[in-house]
């Protein structure tokens, strides 16, 4: 018997034809993410690279005498330039400091020299959220000579901004990274909801205020 059986080609007919609109839509979609697959496939091209490069100076290092023996001078620079937001791979590319490789044995080596190390990393942290002010609050690009926004330099803006944001998150969970804790002293659950702030929004009173905000809760903790 076929009695309440539809025909298996009359199946989905009664579904909606997408519109142009919508055809539009999925297309942008398919293109935006063959172009991002297209630049992470350069970035991690680009990152194989560098790790080749910088293996293959490590071994020309090695050869050339680039310093090997713990320098205190040299470590407590490269605290100060860590903790002015420096990467540590761009500080041992200067003439005259040991490879990061180096950096490493002399914190498994050297107590002392591994809580400054700690320390600066902290601060790094700091010095980042800084920037992302100083970034938010340049206008300076915005617009371009036709009196329209510069979406290029918005979203590149934007970019550097988070970028730093998550670099602090990941230096400094216990300030700048979101997260959910639970005080079990008291079983009182407290949840850290994300709330977003427009830099520009703030004046300088309140950017500070927001800081030493965020510095005292580091000190509660």
């Amino acid at each position: 018997m076929t009695d309440g059986i539809k025909p298996a080609e009359s199946v989905g007919a009664n579904a909606a034809p997408m519109s142009q609109r919508q055809k539009d839509k999925a297309q942008r979609k398919a293109e935006w993410r063959e172009q991002r697959n297209r630049e992470q496939a350069l970035e991690e091209t680009k990152a194989w690279a560098e790790i080749t490069e910088n293996s293959k100076r490590a071994v020309v290092s090695a050869k050339t005498g680039r310093p090997s023996i713990f320098n205190e001078q040299i470590a407590d620079d490269i605290c100060v330039r860590l903790s002015n937001g420096e990467s540590l791979v761009k500080i041992c590319l200067n003439e005259g400091y040991p490879h990061p490789a180096t950096i490493y044995n002399w914190l498994q080596q050297n107590p002392l020299f591994l809580d400054k190390y700690s320390r600066a990393r902290d601060n790094a942290a700091h010095t980042l959220f800084d920037q992302c002010l100083d970034i938010a609050d340049d206008v300076a690009g915005d617009m371009l000579n036709s009196g329209e926004p510069n979406n290029a330099a918005i979203t590149r803006a934007k970019l550097r901004i988070e970028t730093r944001m998550r670099m602090a998150g990941k230096l400094a969970p216990k300030v700048y990274s979101d997260r959910v804790e639970t005080l079990a002293a008291s079983q009182v659950n407290v949840t850290m909801n994300t709330l977003t702030v427009d830099a520009r929004e703030l004046s300088s009173d309140q950017r500070s205020k927001l800081r030493e905000l965020l510095l005292t809760a580091k000190l509660d903790k």
